[in-house]
């Protein structure tokens, strides 16, 4: 207007609209409780669990799709997969995979599920459409963790037993490349960039920075006992790395290779993934039953948010939207 004045109603209006919206769009958790055969769900606005749901024999990975409309659900024990549906949150199908279904990944455009078979030594590949499987893609001894790359078109696959990651073409379905990391690496993790994997080496305490473009390890960094999965935050540049026998975070300084801080999270922790708001890191802790919200800024570790028992959550276990 003339004098540039705005009514302060309708100042009140758009911000109890957008209030409203965000609130409508809170991101959830879908944390995967193995003792239960059972996933919580947790709505990460209001620090609440909102449902639990019964899923498949003990329950270890879990994927959210990016449009949160599906949830993937890994059970290695009765060999299969939950197929969750986000909005209803009910389990709409149950699709059996090989021997020892474990980590789980999906792809950037929510078609393809990738599951590690610990027992076969292979990624089972679920079309999401069909919700059939479409493709077996073979990998190393016991493959754990996975991540897609961003674009969508590499495969990063953690292969325990052979101390190694291995790189697959995901559109030539073959591996370009084999990299040795240290002792038992089990999480792994893409930057945003897709220019590097952090992959947590259980047994050898420390986890390796692999560049993607050169398949070298540039940096073998020191993290607690027992490092299992890990977060980046790609602001600050560190990485958040849960240590399951220190019942701890370390915070390490990606630039400097330093751990900045190790924080005392709940008894066990394993899973751990950051927030789609881009600050706050989310921890599962297995003997707990707990989820801890991080402040990756402060390093403020915030009250457990009840969960069920023997909460894993390996994966991607918010849903973005």
């Amino acid at each position: 207007g003339a004098g540039g004045k705005v009514k302060p109603v309708a100042i009140a209006r758009v911000l109890a609209m957008l209030w409203a919206q965000q609130l409508a769009a809170a991101p959830f958790a879908w944390i995967t409780n193995q003792a239960d055969d059972t996933v919580t769900v947790i709505d990460t606005a209001s620090g609440k669990a909102e449902a639990t749901l019964k899923v498949g024999h003990r329950p270890a990975g879990v994927v959210a799709s990016h449009d949160g409309k599906r949830i993937y659900v890994s059970n290695p024990e009765s060999r299969d997969i939950s197929i969750i549906d986000g909005e209803a949150r009910s389990v709409v199908r149950t699709v059996p995979v090989g021997e020892g279904p474990l980590g789980i990944a999906i792809s950037p455009d929510d078609r393809q599920v990738f599951i590690s078979d610990w027992y076969t030594r292979q990624v089972v590949v679920l079309d999401s459409v069909s919700g059939e499987i479409s493709d077996h893609i073979p990998a190393g001894n016991t493959p754990a963790g996975l991540a897609v790359t961003p674009d969508g078109k590499r495969l990063v696959v953690a292969n325990r037993d052979d101390n190694s990651i291995m790189i697959i073409n995901l559109e030539k379905r073959e591996p370009v490349a084999t990299i040795t990391v240290g002792t038992a690496p089990f999480g792994v993790t893409v930057d945003a960039g897709g220019r590097r994997a952090f992959v947590a080496n259980v047994q050898s305490s420390d986890v390796s920075v692999v560049d993607l473009d050169t398949f070298k390890v540039t940096a073998t960094l020191p993290a607690g006992s027992f490092p299992y999965a890990i977060a980046h935050v790609p602001e600050s540049d560190r990485l958040f790395v849960t240590n399951q026998h220190d019942n701890s975070v370390s915070v390490i300084d990606l630039a400097s290779g330093k751990t900045l801080q190790t924080l005392d999270v709940g008894d066990y922790p394993e899973g751990i993934m950051l927030h789609p708001d881009g600050r706050h890191v989310y921890v599962v802790s297995w003997f707990d039953g707990e989820v801890y919200p991080i402040d990756s800024t402060t390093l403020e570790v915030g009250p457990g948010i009840k969960s069920g028992n023997g909460s894993r959550g390996f994966g991607d276990f918010i849903a973005p939207r």
